[in-house]
């Protein structure tokens, strides 16, 4: 029984079949956890006899991709011939000259502004100038690498169908995030503070500042620690959670504060850095 894609796929699916007849070229934008790897998979199991090149940049992605298509009750897909682009780069010409691909299907395609793995792609395309192109990614634009559009340097602009991360959620694909914004490192902020209204030439600057400042001092002596904010948000006391620093000096006394910060969610957390 065939996988039955959920609408925005099926639309996408639709109109990549479409643009690929017509242009030989076709993309798709969706953002991460929208399933774009099925509307990929639905095609390779649609086309049994053509031969889809598939590339990615690690094989764990495709592996993880492969196990929820068949987990969803996918068929096998033999007609796939998996290359991470690192790979790609290590094939003979006599090698790629041998894979013959009908559709070469290119995963998070943003990553091929990559010098090396642009290259490795582009000299496949010129052994297969036949094949038609399909690409996957959650984001064509690179913002750090001169606002290039992988679209237009690799599809012409041929997009089959494109969707914001805010349209995925307004429209119930993905969960909305949710945000909790806690102040703790605020003792700094009220000693500089503290020390702008002591200078202070005006009696009544200082007078009305110290006011507003006692009145800060008591609003944050109510205000709850980490520990608290942890415990009270973080309800799944046996997962993983992941800590973003701005260096490995940051990290390092991060990883000093952990333990007390979720000491009410777990009392011996493992605690590994990278």
């Amino acid at each position: 029984m065939a996988v039955t894609l959920y609408h925005h796929n099926q639309a996408a699916y639709e109109s990549v079949v479409s643009m690929l007849e017509e242009t030989g070229k076709a993309c798709v934008i969706h953002p991460t956890g929208t399933g774009k790897s099925f509307i990929g998979f639905r095609y390779a199991e649609d086309h049994p006899t053509e031969t889809i090149c598939w590339l990615s940049p690690s094989e764990y992605i495709f592996r993880t991709q492969l196990e929820n298509w068949k987990a969803a009750g996918g068929a096998e897909l033999p007609n796939i011939l998996f290359f991470t682009y690192a790979k790609l780069l290590l094939l003979t010409p006599q090698e790629m000259q041998d894979i013959y691909p009908n559709i070469i299907c290119a995963d998070e395609f943003h990553r091929l502004s990559a010098i090396e793995w642009g290259k490795a792609f582009h000299r496949l395309i010129g052994f297969h100038p036949q094949a038609k192109i399909m690409g996957l990614t959650a984001t064509n634009i690179r913002y750090l690498d001169g606002q290039r559009d992988m679209a237009d340097e690799i599809f012409d602009g041929c997009i089959a169908s494109e969707m914001t991360l805010g349209e995925a959620i307004v429209r119930g694909i993905l969960n909305p995030p949710k945000y909790i914004l806690s102040l703790f490192t605020y003792q700094s902020e009220l000693d500089k503070y503290e020390s702008r209204v002591r200078q202070s030439q005006s009696k009544t600057v200082r007078d009305k500042g110290e006011e507003l400042l006692e009145a800060l001092r008591r609003a944050l002596d109510k205000a709850e620690g980490l520990e608290e904010v942890f415990s009270k948000h973080i309800t799944e006391r046996t997962g993983k959670y992941i800590v973003f620093c701005a260096n490995a000096e940051h990290m390092n006394e991060m990883i000093g504060k952990a333990k007390p910060w979720f000491s009410k969610v777990d009392t011996h957390p493992h605690i590994y850095s990278a």
